[in-house]
């Protein structure tokens, strides 16, 4: 069994591998390997729980620079459309970047999003940590291959870590849907904005209001998942996870 007390180089190894953000088990087969002792993920938890009341461990997440990301595009396919706007809201400052496609790179330009797609991985750069609600699924992989295909640097591997507030959400409450609408709603968070598919169709050809409609709905996501992060924090460990 695992002997914890006195041994300050274990120890030292356990808060490193921990502020990785590694799950209880991972540590556990690790440390199982590095230091000849059986360690469960028990005694991980245990261990962890005791570091912690002696304030010696903080979780990775509360040191991080952490934003809210989202994206809104004129498909749900990388390959035939393009980005329309991003935005991502700062979770410590409350405060929100975003930016929109214009009129004449739609018409003009052929529907371009050389330019957003530029601005958006130079404020993804600036955090440690995005989160995202379904980000896994849609906004990240749709944002690195419309990067990639205008030949731009979209952040590596391990560079970002990722959080996707879908899976928090849907494991951690029982709700009759598994949208950022029916989290937020719940919890009491204010903001969410329509979703007009009317707007979108005009938004994605040009049209003026409609764009500016779009970023509009695509900052109050960002602001009211950046809400819902400290609501469902206290709740989980939280794996580090690139994008």
């Amino acid at each position: 069994m695992a002997k914890w007390e006195g041994d300050k180089k274990l120890e030292k190894r356990l808060v490193e591998l921990h502020g990785r953000g590694l799950g209880y088990g991972d540590i556990a087969a690790r440390l199982t390997e590095e230091f000849g002792q059986q360690f469960s993920v028990k005694s991980v938890d245990s261990r962890v729980f005791v570091l912690k009341e002696e304030g010696k461990l903080d979780l990775w997440v509360d040191t991080a620079h952490i934003g809210a990301f989202d994206i809104e595009t004129a498909t749900l396919e990388a390959n035939v459309g393009n980005m329309l706007s991003w935005s991502i809201t700062d979770v410590a400052t409350n405060k929100t970047t975003s930016d929109c496609i214009t009129r004449s790179e739609i018409v003009d330009g052929w529907g371009d999003d050389t330019r957003i797609l530029g601005s958006m991985i130079e404020e993804m750069r600036k955090y440690d940590v995005l989160l995202t609600f379904w980000g896994t699924g849609f906004d990240m992989p749709y944002a690195r291959a419309r990067a990639l295909d205008r030949k731009l640097d979209f952040p590596h591997y391990g560079s970002i870590a990722h959080i996707d507030m879908f899976y928090a959400a849907r494991s951690l409450m029982k709700l009759h849907r598994r949208s950022l609408q029916a989290a937020t709603e719940f919890l009491g968070i204010a903001g969410k904005t329509h979703l007009d598919f009317a707007v979108w169709r005009k938004a994605r050809l040009g049209h003026g209001p409609s764009l500016k409609y779009v970023v509009e709905h695509n900052r109050a996501d960002t602001e009211i998942l950046a809400a819902l992060w400290p609501k469902l924090k206290p709740y989980r460990k939280w794996q580090k996870k690139s994008i």
